[in-house]
């Protein structure tokens, strides 16, 4: 996937005032941090003075501040209160650590509509970082669960910069239950917090779910870049790929009563507690409307089929690059041992496993004109700073290039890394997970048949 260069100019249409962002970050110990002992860990932190307004505590708080920190616009409202019942799904989702801590820490801010990778990445690190004995944080709008051990990888290491992926989360919807229609809705939750419309594909097949998942990540990744085209405008997406966003009311008077996003579908969505879908979204559709005698807007079919064929080159942020980038070289000793230690077992069906499960991205070799194109090989062999790779499918700037085909790699040239060991995939952010699911698919034998929760 080339990476994006371009600079389109800002649209007004969509109109989306920046959402209130929410985290809540896990005490571990018996007794809860004194706001003074709070606050004097922050300016610590900060290395300055903060300013602090006192704000009057509910009956479920043991105390609440105002904070503005200098040079930050947007201000927090923080608050410590007793860790509340959990049911069993919300512990699954949270783990054991995190679920069993008596506090928590609430935070709440707007992030900046101009920067808000920015921003969510200074409020996480000055949080934590303030606070080292807090053991993981939760942000409330994704859902995401940062551990602690992520946290201090990829917010508070030397080196460490803004990831625009944690702003958004992207979620699959199914038609009613009473309903047969068919298809699959995908949307995303958090761009509204950006400034931006939350995007979405309406009636997807099943098996195209994926690759419309791909373009929804690429087209946020996008429009937090470079903004939102205007309402019913097109913004190419990748070389010779072009999409529009329609506003969801132009494009769900065409979807069967009953499917993920029609208008009861939304009605029991927001029922339900999702409130994204009273936010302003954005339908993603192909760049124009089909049918000779009434004009319908629908997903962009072609588009979506390309990805899921391996024809799409999409274009790349350059922060996502870069961020990519970060994660895959800092977490490269843990892909190197996990595949080390499955490619070398004595059992067959264990090396049979480990010669396709290993995938890593890099450059495609003499693409960069002037784009260039990132891939997807097959690790062979992991030689220290070497390695080598076969060719998955043929990139699109290289034909030449056939599947099977091995290349030489610097392991510094690496963009990115996946396991994919069974239904199980580890990338970088999992890197903490991938060496104890190698223990376990080597005292089973074969690939990780049912997801570990």
């Amino acid at each position: 996937m080339p990476e994006s260069d371009s600079d389109q100019e800002s649209g007004p249409g969509w109109s989306v005032e920046p959402q209130e962002s929410g985290f809540v970050a896990f005490w571990p110990h018996q007794e809860p941090p004194s706001q003074a002992e709070f606050v004097a860990a922050v300016t610590s932190w900060v290395g300055s003075e903060v300013q602090v307004d006192q704000i009057e505590s509910d009956d479920d708080s043991v105390w609440t501040v105002g904070l503005q920190v200098p040079g930050v616009d947007s201000g927090f409202v923080i608050w410590c209160e007793r860790s509340r019942d959990l049911t069993e799904r919300d512990r699954e989702q949270i783990g054991h650590q995190a679920a069993s801590c008596p506090w928590v820490i609430r935070v709440q801010t707007i992030l900046s509509s101009e920067e808000p990778g920015s921003d969510y990445f200074m409020t996480v690190g000055l949080i934590c970082g303030s606070m080292p004995d807090i053991v993981a944080v939760l942000d409330v709008v994704t859902g995401e669960l940062h551990t602690r051990s992520r946290i201090d990888r990829e917010f508070l290491a030397e080196g460490s910069e803004p990831v625009e992926r944690v702003l958004w989360r992207l979620s699959r919807y199914e038609p009613l239950p009473d309903s047969d229609a068919q298809g699959v809705l995908l949307g995303t939750c958090g761009l509204s917090r950006c400034g931006l419309p939350e995007i979405e594909l309406m009636e997807v097949p099943h098996d195209l779910a994926e690759a419309g998942a791909v373009l929804l990540h690429t087209l946020a990744g996008l429009m937090l870049e470079n903004s939102p085209p205007d309402p019913g405008q097109t913004v190419e997406i990748g070389d010779d790929l072009v999409v529009s966003l329609q506003p969801v009311a132009e494009v769900q008077q065409f979807v069967k009563e009953g499917a993920a996003g029609s208008a009861v579908w939304r009605a029991r969505a927001v029922e339900h507690g999702l409130t994204e879908f009273s936010l302003p979204r954005a339908a993603v559709c192909s760049s124009a409307p089909e049918g000779a005698f009434k004009s319908i807007w629908r997903w962009p079919k072609e588009a979506v089929e390309r990805i899921a064929e391996g024809r799409a080159v999409l274009y790349m942020t350059q922060q996502s690059v870069r961020a990519a980038e970060r994660r895959a070289r800092a977490t490269w000793s843990v892909f190197a041992m996990a595949f080390a230690s499955l490619s070398k077992s004595s059992d067959t069906a264990i090396q049979e496993l480990a010669s396709h499960a290993f995938l890593i991205q890099a450059p495609v070799p003499g693409s960069g004109n002037p784009r260039v194109e990132q891939s997807w090989f097959q690790v062979r062999k992991i030689d220290h700073a070497a390695l080598v790779v076969a060719v998955i499918d043929s990139p699109v700037t290289r034909k030449d290039l056939a599947p099977g085909m091995t290349l030489d790699f610097a392991a510094d040239a690496v963009s990115d890394w996946r396991v994919e060991l069974g239904q199980e995939v580890f990338e970088p952010n999992d890197a903490d997970d991938l060496l104890a699911a190698v223990d376990r698919v080597r005292e089973s034998g074969g690939p990780l048949t049912e997801p570990q929760s």
